[in-house]
């Protein structure tokens, strides 16, 4: 008797497991839904708002408008919207890991994410750095950058935005590539920033952040 309760409950828990997967956001779909819902205007527009609502938490850090209030933070003003769902949905599942992130993250259902996305690639991103161009760096961007990140460095669906920028994240982030130093390893990254120097970095981050 006490072997047929067993299993009963391993069954119980297995079923309750199996349909816990199934219940899980469908996140593959998400980029989709994002593509639909900013193709439409009236959708759009809609999504917009009830981001603005959504991301309200997000503002002490990432700014009102998306643009961060600190320079270690990045900016999410006019990122690639498909880009952004996707990097919010790894923080949501673990995949990209962060201690404020992921948590904060995880407050959020599906559709406050979605909506969160709409509204910050819909705003205007402001150059973190207002100095001229730094010519050391424009020719380190066109050598290393450009076949992912684009000729502007405004980014694709599936590389980011970096034009605009702030100085002190874009440092962080590519000295960490270089020392394979952070959590993630994206192997184009781990390749670009290998022989980069830190004064190549450093001027690399000046002419991105004050990118138009």
């Amino acid at each position: 008797m006490i072997r047929l309760h067993r299993l009963q409950a391993t069954r119980v828990a297995l079923l309750s497991c199996l349909l816990g997967l199934w219940l899980l956001p469908a996140h593959g779909q998400s980029p989709e839904r994002l593509k639909s819902v900013l193709a439409e205007s009236g959708s759009r527009n809609a999504a917009v708002e009830a981001g603005r609502r959504a991301s309200s938490f997000c503002a002490n850090c990432h700014g009102v408008d998306g643009n961060s209030k600190l320079s270690e933070v990045p900016n999410l003003a006019a990122q690639n919207p498909i880009y952004l769902l996707n990097q919010v949905n790894k923080f949501y599942t673990g995949e990209r890991k962060d201690q404020w992130m992921e948590p904060a993250i995880r407050l959020l259902n599906e559709n406050e994410r979605l909506n969160m996305v709409a509204y910050y690639s819909s705003m205007r991103v402001v150059p973190a750095s207002s100095g001229p161009a730094n010519e050391t760096g424009r020719e380190i961007y066109h050598r290393v950058c450009t076949r992912c990140h684009g000729e502007q460095a405004l980014g694709s669906e599936r590389f980011p935005r970096l034009a605009g920028q702030q100085r002190t994240y874009l440092i962080t982030s590519l000295t960490r590539y270089r020392d394979r130093t952070g959590t993630r390893m994206e192997p184009e990254m781990l390749a670009m920033t290998a022989a980069l120097k830190d004064a190549e970095i450093k001027a690399l981050a000046d002419y991105l952040s004050a990118l138009r």
